[in-house]
């Protein structure tokens, strides 16, 4: 380790609070277990119908512009043709990146195929993220789970020669990037949130209760209540926190509490606004956009891991060769 990161780690750890805790490779393999969760998912019984592919495909397509909704269609009646078929593939596909990821000497491929297929899911599947459609915001899911499991894998893969004291400094897009990847998902919602046409809170977070357990479904009617005659107030608070968070991650003096606001925001939202994706219905595809979004904020979060250790391979270790005493 130079002087240099050594300073870099120091001032980490003083001022911006960091922890050993967090790993790069812990991150990866909970991005990997994320993977195995949605490939899980996938193997519902549900999701071998037709209907899925019509429902699911047809509720991305709403909003598009025209050429793009064009194309969604014509994708949602080839894979109607044949539901059975092509959610086999699409579900064991999803299991194979997990697995990868879990995996170290498979990790570096499953990072570059997962950016490809969560951003391909996010586009088709999801429809951009549902953001071409009325409604969206925070509460319901907005930018979509697809774009942040591909926002944390570019975070996660290595860049040898880099240093710094988050993991996104020594990854393929870098610290500042990174950040500002944050802050456009931060203040985008915020401004979804602050949207007139988004403003129902308290249905949304009672309707999310829908096909949910009765006791999952009476939280969701008992938090909707509580928003129920505060719309306003509960909309503007949530936005100015959203842009808080963003903007917050910017500054090394505020990054730690940015970070923290933000997966504390991030958890609540992820609870009774999505239900965890809606896991206990039996037609969730993933887990919502929270736990991809606590591991955005992980790759931020300064910490006292070794600057250069970022490798999922030992292809990595000649990166380090100038930085040991016998290198002088």
């Amino acid at each position: 380790m130079t002087v240099d990161e050594r300073q870099i780690q120091d001032f980490s750890l003083r001022h911006m609070g960091g922890t050993p805790g967090v790993t790069r490779r812990g991150v990866e393999i909970a991005l990997g277990v994320l993977w195995l969760v949605d490939g899980a998912l996938q193997f519902q019984p549900s999701m071998f119908t037709r209907g899925f592919f019509v429902d699911t495909l047809g509720m991305a397509n709403m909003g598009l512009p025209g050429p793009v909704a064009t194309v969604e269609y014509d994708l949602t009646s080839m894979l109607a043709a044949h539901p059975a078929l092509w959610n086999a593939l699409f579900a064991s596909l999803q299991v194979a990146l997990g697995v990868g990821l879990l995996w170290r000497r498979t990790a570096r491929p499953a990072l570059a195929f997962s950016v490809l297929w969560a951003l391909g899911v996010w586009i088709i599947g999801e429809g951009f993220g549902g953001l071409f459609m009325s409604g969206t915001d925070l509460l319901t899911g907005a930018p979509g789970a697809a774009l942040l499991y591909a926002l944390v894998a570019l975070a996660l893969w290595p860049r040898p020669g880099r240093a710094g004291p988050a993991i996104a400094d020594r990854g393929l897009l870098g610290g500042a990037v990174a950040r500002w990847a944050w802050l456009v998902v931060w203040v985008g919602t915020a401004a979804l949130e602050l949207e007139p046409a988004a403003h129902v809170p308290a249905a949304q977070l009672s309707n999310t209760g829908e096909d949910e357990p009765a006791v999952v479904a009476a939280i969701n009617h008992a938090a909707g209540g509580l928003a129920s005659g505060w719309e306003a107030v509960f909309v503007v608070v949530l936005g100015l926190l959203a842009i808080a968070v963003g903007v917050g991650v910017l500054t090394p003096r505020t990054r730690c509490l940015a970070l923290s606001a933000g997966i504390a925001l991030t958890v609540a939202t992820g609870l009774l606004g999505q239900d965890l994706g809606g896991l206990l219905t039996g037609h969730a595809t993933d887990p919502g956009t929270g736990p991809p979004l606590v591991l955005f904020a992980l790759t931020l979060w300064p910490h006292a891991t070794r600057p250069m250790e970022h490798s999922p391979t030992p292809a990595h270790a000649p990166g380090q060769g100038n930085v040991g005493p016998k290198s002088r």
